[in-house]
């Protein structure tokens, strides 16, 4: 956890950190469950560097744009990131919870990216098959497994 993600833990659930060998949807063995990272001072440089979109948003100086409480993460379910494709915001729901997405403060968030013409892509962790929600509707899309690092890529499309 890169800032003040006060109690919300989810990343350390849903993201593989290959570094401490644990797998992608199954809680970090290093992860005090709603208080945060037990090794916070020697965590790996990935948790060091990573922000998701909320926390992101919280540094924004202007107040409008900083997403609602409701939207962190532990509270809606589903941790927003950006990927490696610029036009693609990733959406994990958290294990056990599909259809969080689905919530109408979360959809309409996924709205405003589609309206901004960004694709977010949704699903559990290692899923090998998401959802690529764009201003063209929603279409299920295979995924690769995930690699040593537990990145996955869409097959084909």
């Amino acid at each position: 956890m890169a800032g003040d993600c006060g109690s919300c833990t989810a990343c350390c659930r849903v993201y593989a950190i290959p570094e401490l060998s644990k797998p992608a949807g199954k809680w970090c063995d290093h992860c005090a469950i709603g208080k945060g990272c037990k090794i916070y001072e020697q965590r790996p440089a990935m948790c060091v560097d990573f922000k998701c979109l909320w926390l992101q948003s919280q540094d924004r100086d202007d107040p409008r744009e900083r997403l609602s409480p409701e939207l962190r993460p532990d509270r809606c379910k589903v941790v927003f990131s950006p990927t490696t494709n610029d036009a693609i915001m990733a959406a994990l729901t958290m294990p056990g919870m599909p259809d969080a997405w689905q919530k109408p403060i979360v959809r309409a968030l996924i709205d405003r990216m589609i309206k901004a013409d960004m694709a977010v892509a949704v699903g559990p962790p290692m899923a090998t098959h998401t959802l690529r929600i764009t201003k063209y509707g929603i279409e299920e899309v295979e995924m690769t497994e995930p690699d040593e690092n537990g990145m996955q890529w869409s097959v084909g499309k």
